[in-house]
């Protein structure tokens, strides 16, 4: 596995759920109740990694006609990992929970990554992959996902990733995930279950629409199966999960 590969991995994982996004993987923790007989951490992330390599795409041939813009992104999506990779390892060293600095500035980067993000919609600059190459759009892919706090802009976004996710510029699991964010965001049941909710010391799935087709659905966008991904949120943020779905959306 390649070190972007496993990047993209982590990204996918930090991005997926809606749970604690500064928790750090506790592949070691028992977990009292919950899902039972999971496969390690390690081997779902494995998992997970090799899914989206097999989707991974291509750098583009051209060379981006707005490299300005997409030195800026992708400077925007290292202070998001930057942040939330510091967050993680402190939890790590302090049992699970990061020191509140390092929680204070994963939200000063969301919040500086967000508005300028809303300026560049704003002025109609959004750009394409052959603007900016499939990294710089991937990057303002990662600032829409952790866009939670602005649900207007978050919506606008997915709106113009669309088109360029039927062209190709995205990978499936990547959109899929920011489509879920925004369905739940605005109230309605999620398409790919990857939004997840803690209620009563155990975390459930928010509402799926048409939960009998799920599962192809998923394996159309190359995602884990809900099992597995039960499984692999259940290590990573160390709260056990019931895949029972919510009644209703919490937001």
């Amino acid at each position: 596995m390649n070190r972007h590969t496993l990047q993209g991995a982590c990204q996918a994982l930090i991005a997926s759920s809606m749970l604690l996004a500064t928790a750090s993987p506790a592949a070691t923790t028992p977990v009292a109740t919950g899902l039972a007989d999971c496969p390690s951490f390690d081997v779902l992330r494995k998992q997970e990694a090799d899914k989206i390599a097999a989707r991974q795409l291509k750098p583009l041939t051209t060379e981006p006609t707005k490299p300005e813009l997409r030195k800026e992104l992708l400077a925007m999506m290292e202070r998001d990992q930057s942040a939330r990779t510091k967050a993680s390892a402190s939890a790590k060293a302090h049992g699970g929970k990061p020191e509140q600095a390092l929680i204070l500035a994963i939200f000063q980067a969301d919040q500086d990554n967000v508005s300028r993000m809303a300026e560049i919609v704003e002025a109609r600059q959004f750009p394409d992959a052959q603007q900016v190459g499939r990294d710089g759009l991937r990057a303002a892919w990662l600032v829409a996902a952790h866009a939670d706090r602005d649900p207007e802009l978050q919506a606008k976004l997915l709106a113009l990733l669309e088109p360029q996710a039927k062209k190709g510029d995205i990978v499936p699991q990547d959109f899929a995930l920011l489509s879920d964010r925004v369905k739940v965001s605005q109230g309605l049941p999620q398409l790919y279950g990857s939004q997840f909710r803690a209620s009563g010391g155990i975390s459930h799935p928010q509402p799926i629409e048409k939960p009998e087709g799920l599962e192809a659905r998923r394996a159309e966008q190359g995602l884990l199966t809900m099992r597995d991904y039960g499984c692999l949120l259940q290590q990573f943020h160390g709260i056990p999960v019931d895949l029972t779905p919510h009644a209703q959306v919490i937001r």
